[in-house]
C-alpha cells in the first residue's frame, strides 16, 4: 500500500514538472520578449508593396506615409509633408525595441521627424513642441491587414495598412502630390462646395490646406448653425479624415477625389453623393453677421469702385455719387471708400472717404437699428459736419439709406475671381441692394 502511495506522488510530480516547461506563461521573458520582436518585425517586413501609415497628430493636421519595412533595418519613406516628401523616397533605419511594450522606433532623421520639429518653421507647428507628434511607436493590435500603434511620447494613433501593387506604384509617382495639388485646383475653381442630403438639407463643406482642416456646417432642424471639423490627411484621389463626420444617420470619413470631372464625392454603403458647388455660401449669411465680436461679419465695404460682376440697382446710387464728386468741385474729388458697418448692439454708421487729391476727407451718418431674421431698419440719421458739407455729392446714398429696411444676404458675382461679397437688399425691391466685400 506504501509504495502504490509513492508511485502515485512520483507521478504527480512528474506531470506537474512537465505542465511547468511546457507553459509558455512560465517561459523565460526575455526569450518570449525577443520572439515577439521578431515576430512584429517579420510581420513589417513581409508587406511586398509596402505600407500606409496615418498619423493625426495632437497640434493639428494629419499626414500620410509610405513605409517600407527591409530586413537589414532600413526603411524607404515617402509622406504628404512637403513637396519633397510627396515625390521622393527617402532612406534611414528603423529598429525594434522592447519599452513597456514591444516599440517601432524611427532612429535616424526622415520625413517623418519633419513633423515632430521643434523648429516651427520645419514642422508647421509650435516652437519647441512643433505639432506634437510620436517617432516611437508602441504595437497597439491587429485588426486584418492593419497595424495599430501609439507613440510613446505624446500618444498619437498611427495605423499602418498593407498597399496593393497598384497603390504602391502610384504614391512612389508621385500621387500624394498628385492630390495635393488636385485639392488645391478644387479649392479655387469651387468657391462653396456642399453636399445636399436625402431631406434636402445642404451641408457646406470648407477645406482649408494650409490647416489641414474640413469642416461640415449645415442648419440644423431648429434653424441653428452646427459645425464639425476634422483634420485630414491626403491619400490616392481621396482626403483620409481622422474621424467621422456625420448629418443624421449619413457617416463619412474619406471623401474622394474623382480625377475624370475633378470634383469629391462621399460614399455611404453603395451610394455615391457628389459635392456640388454654390454661387454663394451655403449657411445664410443674417445668421452670421450682427454685433458683438462672436459673429463672423459686421461691415460691408466698398473701395475705390464698386465689386465687378454684380448688377445691382445700388450701382446707379453709387455712380451719381461719384459723378457728382468728380464735377461738382474744384479740384475735383474721387470717392474712394463706402462702408456701412455695425459699431454697437443698436447703432449703425455709414461712412464715406473721398479725396481731393492731397487729401482724403471721411463722412459718417450715425443710425440706430433694429435686425429681427436677418431684416435691419434703421432710424434716427445722424450726419457729422463733414457729411453735412457734401450732401451734395452724398445725397444719393444718403436717400438710399432711407428706402430699408434691408435684408442681409449673399452678394453672387459673375467674375470668377470675386471676393466673398455681402449686401443690404431693399426688402421694397430685391433687385436693389448696397454690397460690398465684408
Amino acid at each position: 500500500m506504501k509504495n502504490k502511495i509513492l508511485y502515485i506522488a512520483l507521478v504527480v510530480l512528474l506531470m506537474a514538472s512537465c505542465k511547468k516547461d511546457s507553459d509558455p506563461i512560465l517561459d523565460d521573458p526575455d526569450t518570449r520578449l525577443t520572439a515577439e520582436l521578431a515576430a512584429n518585425q517579420a510581420k513589417l517586413i513581409a508587406a511586398p508593396n509596402g505600407w500606409k501609415a496615418t498619423i493625426y497628430p495632437s497640434g493639428g493636421k494629419g499626414f500620410s506615409f509610405y513605409f517600407k519595412f527591409l530586413a537589414d533595418g532600413k526603411v524607404d519613406m515617402m509622406g504628404d509633408v512637403n513637396n519633397a516628401s510627396s515625390t521622393a523616397p527617402q532612406t534611414s533605419t528603423y529598429r525594434l525595441k522592447a519599452l513597456q511594450r514591444p516599440t517601432l522606433i524611427f532612429d535616424t532623421y526622415n520625413y517623418i521627424h519633419l513633423i515632430a520639429d521643434p523648429d516651427a518653421s520645419i514642422s508647421g507647428g509650435a516652437n519647441a513642441s512643433g505639432l506634437k507628434s510620436d517617432f516611437e511607436f508602441a504595437f497597439a493590435g491587429v485588426a486584418g491587414d492593419t497595424l495599430k500603434f501609439e507613440g510613446t511620447f505624446y500618444g498619437n494613433k498611427m495605423s499602418i495598412v498593407t498597399l496593393s501593387a497598384a497603390e504602391s506604384q502610384s504614391i512612389l509617382a508621385g500621387g500624394l502630390k498628385t492630390m495635393t495639388d488636385a485639392n488645391t485646383a478644387y479649392i479655387a475653381a469651387n468657391k462653396n462646395p456642399y453636399l445636399q442630403f436625402a431631406d434636402g438639407t445642404k451641408g457646406a463643406l470648407s477645406i482649408d490646406p494650409t490647416s489641414k482642416t474640413l469642416k461640415l456646417t449645415y442648419l440644423d432642424s431648429k434653424g441653428v448653425v452646427q459645425s464639425k471639423s476634422v483634420t485630414f490627411a491626403y491619400g490616392i484621389n481621396k482626403l483620409s479624415l481622422s474621424a467621422y463626420l456625420n448629418y443624421g444617420s449619413v457617416y463619412f470619413n474619406e471623401l474622394f477625389y474623382d480625377s475624370a470631372s475633378k470634383t469629391y464625392y462621399i460614399m455611404v454603403g453603395t451610394t455615391r453623393i457628389n459635392v456640388q458647388n454654390s454661387n454663394v455660401p451655403i449657411v445664410p449669411l443674417s445668421l452670421q453677421f450682427g454685433f458683438p465680436s462672436a459673429f463672423a461679419y459686421r461691415s460691408i465695404n466698398i473701395g475705390t469702385s464698386l465689386p465687378l460682376g454684380v448688377t445691382s440697382g445700388f450701382n446707379a446710387i453709387y455712380q451719381a455719387s461719384v459723378t457728382k464728386f468728380a464735377t461738382t468741385l474744384t479740384p475735383s474729388r474721387t470717392l474712394v471708400a463706402v462702408r456701412f458697418a455695425l459699431t454697437s448692439n443698436n447703432t449703425a454708421t455709414v461712412t464715406t472717404q473721398n479725396n481731393n487729391g492731397t487729401t482724403t476727407l471721411t463722412a459718417v451718418a450715425t443710425y440706430n437699428y433694429t435686425m429681427n431674421d436677418g431684416v435691419i431698419t434703421l432710424s434716427n440719421p445722424i450726419y457729422d459736419s463733414n457729411w453735412v458739407a457734401r450732401t451734395t455729392q452724398l445725397i444719393d446714398i444718403q436717400n438710399y439709406f432711407l428706402t430699408g429696411p434691408f435684408k442681409i444676404d449673399w452678394v453672387s458675382s459673375t467674375n470668377v475671381n470675386s471676393p466673398l461679397l455681402g449686401g443690404l437688399y431693399r426688402t421694397a425691391d430685391l433687385s436693389s441692394f448696397m454690397y460690398g466685400t465684408l
